[in-house]
């Protein structure tokens, strides 16, 4: 007889979060630098903030529509169609999401059945495969490294694919390499998409992230796939709205009608004073990225070179997000363990490489979108602790 009070295979294999154990180790510390999480070191721009407030001043307090409010709709088709050369018909290919997490969830228990195969880069962001295990599907990871620039290419997908392949996944800009895919690489990859048939999300949360002139094109920009692409973006990194929790999906129409009826299921609609914000970002925020991508900008070199003037550090640029992803098997320790060193010593704390899949182990990570002054000072007490090379 089945035991009914165990609970879920999902909730039984969850894995608790490496990043979030390193910020409790934290709290020992009282001058500990956090250098963990993904959250924009900004507050969200007031003319942002005011449009949401305004919003409930009029009374927005009620129900919306499950695919968003035709405004915001509006407002994402042109961006998609201005920014990403994306074609987006408002009221045929897009649904507003809590969130691009929300968004990953709703689409991969659209398009995926148990005992599928997803895709995904091997090291990744860990609710990927949280995700995909509460579908009751098998995570298959294309394993990247600093060798080719954390690039989740082509040919590294396509040995990998199998007649149970359902889903591929790609993240670019990445978390938590800051790798980028150029247009060369969305071009082959979307050649393996017309090839196989096979669903493809493009992650782009951290899209306008990026560096040294790289501009981030869209997968779904690309002719020819527009049955099988899914680009899923938030308002989040880009606009530091972390705490507003608005993303969206644009999809064909077929997988679109799908994404709305399940998602009257988990969350039924965004609240509307939230998308008032969302309208206000696209419509006006340009200036706002542009001065928090320069300031990004800078602390990305202070880490950078602060890290490779260290010993046991190695550390590539990256080109996207805010993130890098030092590698740090010189220590002759795993993930973890350096992680902890590192706290115990300089009380900087940073995140496991081990957090982010099996592909991630020899390597931290840290978020570079904290306060220069910040960041300055995690770098000098490495040095400090650890010697100058």
């Amino acid at each position: 007889m089945q035991n009914k009070n165990i609970l879920s295979t999902a909730a039984q294999n969850a894995l608790p979060s490496g990043v979030r154990r390193m910020f409790e180790l934290a709290k020992k510390y009282p001058d500990s630098i956090n250098l963990t999480l993904g959250e924009p070191g900004f507050v969200t721009p007031w003319h942002i903030i005011d449009a949401c407030i305004e919003g409930l001043k009029c009374g927005k307090t009620k129900y919306t529509p499950n695919a968003g409010i035709k405004e915001l709709r509006d407002a994402i088709a042109f961006k998609l169609n201005k920014e990403n050369g994306i074609k987006c018909d408002p009221d045929k290919n897009l649904i507003v999401t809590a969130g691009a997490t929300q968004a990953l969830m709703l689409a991969i228990v659209t398009l995926v059945n148990p005992g599928d195969e997803v895709i995904i880069q091997g090291p990744n962001w860990p609710d990927y495969r949280g995700q995909i295990d509460m579908v009751n599907a098998k995570t298959i990871y294309a394993k990247v490294d600093e060798k080719n620039g954390f690039k989740m290419t082509a040919d590294i997908i396509e040995p990998l694919i199998t007649d149970k392949t359902k889903l591929i996944i790609i993240n670019s800009p990445s978390n938590p390499t800051g790798g980028v895919l150029d247009y060369e690489d969305l071009l082959a990859i979307a050649e393996l998409v017309k090839k196989h048939k096979i669903f493809i999300i493009s992650d782009e949360p951290y899209e306008k992230l990026v560096y040294d002139g790289f501009e981030q094109k869209s997968l779904a920009s690309i002719p020819g796939i527009e049955d099988y692409v899914l680009t899923i973006n938030s308002f989040s990194k880009t606009f530091a709205m972390t705490g507003f929790r608005v993303g969206y999906i644009c999809a064909c129409e077929n997988i679109t009608t799908n994404l709305i009826k399940l998602h009257e299921n988990m969350i039924a609609s965004v609240p509307e004073p939230i998308q008032l914000a969302a309208i206000e970002a696209i419509y006006h925020g340009d200036e706002d990225v542009a001065e928090m991508v320069k300031y990004y900008n800078r602390n990305r070199h202070l880490i950078v070179d602060g890290l490779n003037s260290i010993k046991g550090f190695s550390c590539v640029c990256p080109k996207g997000a805010f993130y890098v992803f030092p590698n740090i098997t010189e220590f002759g320790m795993t993930s973890v363990e350096v992680a902890e060193y590192i706290l115990e010593k300089t009380h900087v704390v940073t995140s496991p490489g081990s957090a982010f899949g099996p592909d991630g182990e020899g390597y931290i990570r840290i978020c570079y979108a904290s306060k220069y002054e910040h960041i300055a000072e995690a770098v000098e007490r490495m040095r400090h602790a650890f010697g100058a090379k």
